[in-house]
């Protein structure tokens, strides 16, 4: 009984080690730098915003979005050059269930952080956490794997059954000349899931790797 209870307890933390690297990885680069960097790779916006405009508009998005930004309020007051809103309803409803994601992502984070640090701390469980990492990090590392050959093979529908999978009907279809479309093309979110995706795969391989040699 006492070996199932340990095997249980050691698969609860393997499970949580993916969305607490992804946590990571979302936190590195939900900030301005990141889509200045992919902005200005992309190609020119083919109605008419600069990209300084876009980078803009790409910053009201991303403060949009994060937990303690600017909400909604920073939507309604964003405007195109041409003066109307830049953003629309649908958009704006969009762009708040992605807020309610990420702050959700968020909080599994911190807590999941604070509940293995507890674990290394108590020298009885210490043994159990060191476990359920390194195997959340071979985990992880097979996941990161798969998403990587899925990304690369079929970009389209991997970007596609993600959204499917996280927003209901057509909430996350816009048209081109929509300001979302605009602003983050699809190779904007392929960028950003080759980026967040290295960014996990990374941190797992130096998990495993330490923690592989560690004696406990």
């Amino acid at each position: 009984m006492r070996i199932l209870a340990r095997r249980a307890a050691v698969a609860i933390v393997a499970v949580f080690v993916p969305l607490l690297l992804i946590g990571n990885a979302v936190h590195a680069v939900a900030h301005p730098w990141f889509p200045r960097v992919v902005i200005h790779r992309l190609p020119r916006e083919p109605y008419g915003l600069t990209q300084a405009q876009r980078l803009a508009l790409a910053r009201v998005s991303l403060d949009a979005i994060v937990p303690f930004g600017g909400g909604d309020r920073v939507l309604r007051e964003a405007r195109l050059p041409s003066g109307e809103p830049a953003f629309d309803p649908k958009e704006r409803h969009h762009l708040g269930s992605v807020r309610d994601y990420i702050a959700g992502l968020y909080l599994i984070h911190v807590l999941g952080i604070v509940a293995i640090a507890v674990l290394l701390a108590v020298r009885r469980t210490r043994r159990i956490a060191c476990d359920g990492l390194l195997v959340g990090g071979i985990l992880t590392l097979g996941i990161a794997a798969f998403v990587g050959i899925y990304l690369a093979v079929s970009p389209v529908s991997f970007l596609g059954g993600f959204h499917r999978f996280f927003f209901s009907g057509d909430s996350w279809r816009f048209a081109e000349t929509e300001t979302l479309r605009r602003v983050f093309p699809d190779r904007f979110w392929t960028d950003t899931a080759v980026a967040i995706g290295a960014l996990v795969a990374l941190q797992a391989a130096v998990l495993v790797a330490l923690l592989a040699k560690v004696k406990y």
